[in-house]
């Protein structure tokens, strides 16, 4: 199968949506106060199209098979996560009556990996692998020490596979309510 990754662009709203919301829908209904996919997904297509968003195609990755999405990552430099949250904050709390306060994700001087998403068709064909390893030349290429990433304690599958690239537990969080152990890969 030939994989074509490329950073995603303003027309991928929609299937990056759907693509990412599996990874993420804890955390987005949480956000938005219900569990309701058409709204998850209106809420992923929005933040997507913006600029200065946790959630912005301008980090962030698509893999191609032919011509059909068949997976997303979303990665950025740690030092733009809390600004980031910030205006994720603001607007919950100005279109979804959001009370609560968002808890810091990333790890000082880390490139973060915030999601990543392999269309359940075509997993366990090294996507999601190669997502990561593309990520990796990109913080490798900006310099950073080491990537970061959460996986939720529910998935022993997700941590196998990040175990396998070499990442190792550093911490617990706790975001919505919901557990994640933080793991990191040194790079150099």
């Amino acid at each position: 199968m030939h994989l074509e990754i490329i950073s995603a662009q303003k027309q991928h709203a929609l299937a990056f949506a759907e693509l990412i919301l599996p990874a993420m829908e804890d955390l987005i209904y949480f956000y938005l106060g219900e569990e309701n996919k058409t709204k998850a997904l209106a809420f992923l297509q929005d933040q997507f199209l913006l600029e200065e968003s946790l959630y912005s195609y301008a980090h962030s990755l698509v893999a191609f098979s032919e011509s059909e999405c068949v997976g997303a990552l979303i990665a950025y430099d740690s030092d733009k996560h809390v600004k980031l949250q910030q205006k994720l904050q603001v607007y919950l709390q100005e279109n979804q009556d959001f009370k609560d306060q968002l808890t810091p994700e990333t790890e000082a001087g880390e490139f973060y990996l915030d999601a990543l998403s392999v269309d359940p068709r075509f997993r366990g064909k090294k996507i999601g692998s190669e997502l990561i390893e593309y990520a990796e030349n990109l913080a490798r290429e900006r310099k950073h020490s080491h990537l970061g990433l959460l996986v939720d304690t529910e998935n022993p599958k997700a941590k196998r596979l990040y175990e396998r690239l070499d990442f190792k537990v550093v911490n617990n969080k706790n975001l919505g309510g919901h557990k994640y152990e933080h793991l990191q890969k040194k790079l150099f």
